[in-house]
This record gives C-alpha cells, structure tokens and sequence, in this order.
C-alpha cells in the first residue's frame, strides 16, 4: 500500500511539473508573439517615415539634380558589375591555382611514395 501510494505521489509530482512546465512555455511564447508583434509594427512606422522622407527629399531637388543622381547610379551600379566580374576571374584563377599545386603535390607524393 506505502508503494501504490508513493508512486501515485510521484506520478502526481510528474503531471504537476509538465503542466507548470507547458504553462511556462506557453506564457513566454505569448510573450515573444507580443514582442514581435511590436517590432514589426515598429518597423513598419520607420519604414513609412523613410518613405515619407525619400519622398521629400525627391520632391525637393530640380530635374538637373535628379539627371545628375541617375546617372551617378548608373554609373556605381556599372562599376560594381565590372568589379564582381573582376573578382570572379581572380576567384577562378586562384581555384584553378591550387588545383594545379594539388595535383603537383600528389604526383609528387606518388613518386617519392
């Protein structure tokens, strides 16, 4: 009977401690919504005030400012596409580079092995 009782008494401890365990998760779970839920919308009021801002900024300028703010883009976004291919060469080099080293090093092995 002292057995029967004392096991139901830790089953009991077992069942409390996962509904306390699931009612803390689900607290900070509603928690972390909530916390969300406020960045977002924060995020979305500092999005309509650039928006706002970029607006007046654009309004603000002559057509001879704005002529001149394209085709500065023009030529950024040009000189950027100029340097990935750039990088892209020399990232082609230097994998073809050590490939050879590579293959040098095995025939080498291969030789004196």
């Amino acid at each position: 009977m002292e057995i029967t009782s004392f096991i139901l008494g830790v089953c009991a401890v077992i069942v409390l401690m996962m509904v306390v365990g699931t009612l803390v998760n689900y607290m900070t779970t509603m928690s972390l919504k909530k916390e969300i839920n406020s960045l977002q919308k924060q995020l979305e009021y500092t999005n309509m005030e650039m928006e706002k801002k970029d607006n007046q900024i654009w309004s603000g300028l002559n057509d001879t400012d704005r002529n001149r703010i394209e085709e500065q883009e023009k030529l950024y976004r040009h000189i950027d596409s100029r340097v990935d291919k750039v990088v892209d060469n020399i990232s082609r080099e230097i994998a073809y580079l050590n490939q050879t080293v590579d293959k040098l090093k095995n025939e080498k092995s291969v030789i004196n092995g």
